[in-house]
């Protein structure tokens, strides 16, 4: 019995060698398999070790999406131990190669000072890279920070230029900020039927806290003729919006279009990298 456990020890050992010598020598190529076995309907222990072995493969050769997955399994601890600095240093590899997604990812540790000292300063520089490279969770944190009361000088014109790029993009809670500067004449020339119709696309994208402002507001500030006129105007932004997001693999993430909006997960990221 002993020999037989025996031989059956040396043939795992046997089969996990081969395994790792079956490791392509392309850092993009093992990118793309540490995606692939992540992606796997009966993913085990060993294709989720397999699968980090390989991002650390091609990381340490200097592949920007790789140091990005690996800074995200760093920063969300599903694959190893929650570790932000280890996540920041691997983000910061793959922004300054100007990859958007850790862009992104270190602006958004840096606002919320998660694991790091809260810095708006180096968040504000790493989210305008991404916003960029036409991030709507970027723009909308550099529009909370030109805001009022987000830790830098508040300037509402800057603060209505980004909400407006994340409201395009389809984040409800930006279409919210903006509408309210529309509203209040802050930063932009006060425009209630775009404020309005803001309103409206944002509760057609979920964000319902804007409906009592609608029922209340919108026929007592614009009149029925103005409230109509705002309406179509939200059947046309809402339209472009879609259209836009036509096509676009990368899209459809718990968290893209939030409150907080959050980076893509590494299992999208293949998408969002433009990895093929």
């Amino acid at each position: 019995m002993k020999k037989h456990a025996g031989v059956l020890v040396l043939v795992a050992l046997v089969l996990s060698a081969m395994k790792t010598y079956a490791a392509p020598a392309n850092p993009r190529e093992q990118y793309k398999q540490a995606i692939g076995l992540l992606l796997g309907n009966n993913r085990n222990q060993s294709d989720q070790s397999d699968a980090l072995r390989l991002l650390r493969l091609a990381a340490d050769q200097g592949y920007a999406p790789a140091e990005t997955g690996l800074g995200a399994v760093y920063e969300s601890g599903d694959l190893v131990a929650r570790d932000i600095p280890q996540a920041i240093r691997w983000y910061t590899k793959a922004a300054d190669q100007g990859d958007w997604i850790a862009q992104f990812s270190l602006g958004r540790l840096y606002f919320f000072g998660d694991g790091v000292a809260r810095d708006t300063a180096t968040a504000k520089k790493w989210l305008q890279e991404a916003a960029a490279s036409g991030s709507g969770g970027a723009a909308f944190y550099l529009g909370r920070l030109h805001d009022a009361g987000e830790g830098t000088t508040t300037n509402y014109a800057e603060a209505v230029r980004w909400y407006k790029q994340s409201a395009e993009a389809g984040n409800p809670f930006a279409q919210q900020k903006l509408a309210s500067l529309l509203l209040s004449g802050q930063g932009v020339q006060r425009n209630a039927q775009e404020a309005y119709a803001w309103l409206l696309v944002a509760s057609e994208f979920g964000n319902h806290s804007v409906d009592a402002q609608l029922q209340s507001s919108m026929e007592a500030d614009l009149g029925k003729t103005g409230a109509d006129a705002a309406r179509q105007q939200a059947v046309s932004l809402h339209d472009q919006i879609l259209e836009n997001r036509a096509g676009n693999e990368c899209n459809g993430w718990p968290g893209q279009y939030s409150q907080s909006p959050t980076a893509p997960p590494l299992l999208f990221q293949s998408a969002c990298e433009k990895v093929r």
